[in-house]
């Protein structure tokens, strides 16, 4: 694993167990594997990626707001941060891909001839 639940939970407060922290761990890490193959586990940008996606779950999983006397909190502020966050190390990570909207060939045969 590329992360741990202790880990997971520095940066965010949840009710779920040890295992059930692990258990979205490994779907985290698998998704980074798929995305970008096997990854050096002491990578600590791929460590914060894998904790980032994991929380993501995690938040999902609790209320969309809660709220106590004059206190509330609502997920949206933290989702919006956690995906920039998270998209934001997916292009670091990702390899740089160069393309084309559009491709002509230079035909040699029609080609003027410079005069000398």
């Amino acid at each position: 694993m590329y992360c741990t639940a202790s880990d997971v939970r520095s940066i965010i407060h949840t009710g779920l167990t040890d295992p059930e922290i692990e258990a979205i761990i490994e779907l985290s890490d698998a998704e980074i594997d798929k995305r970008l193959g096997a990854q050096d586990p002491s990578d600590k940008v791929i460590k914060r990626l894998s904790m980032l996606l994991t929380a993501r779950t995690v938040k999902l999983r609790q209320p969309g707001r809660v709220a106590a006397g004059e206190y509330s909190e609502s997920n949206t502020d933290f989702q919006q941060v956690v995906e920039a966050e998270i998209e934001k190390t997916w292009r670091l990570c990702s390899g740089v891909t160069i393309s084309s909207s559009s491709y002509s060939i230079i035909d040699e045969d029609d080609r003027p001839v410079a005069e000398t």
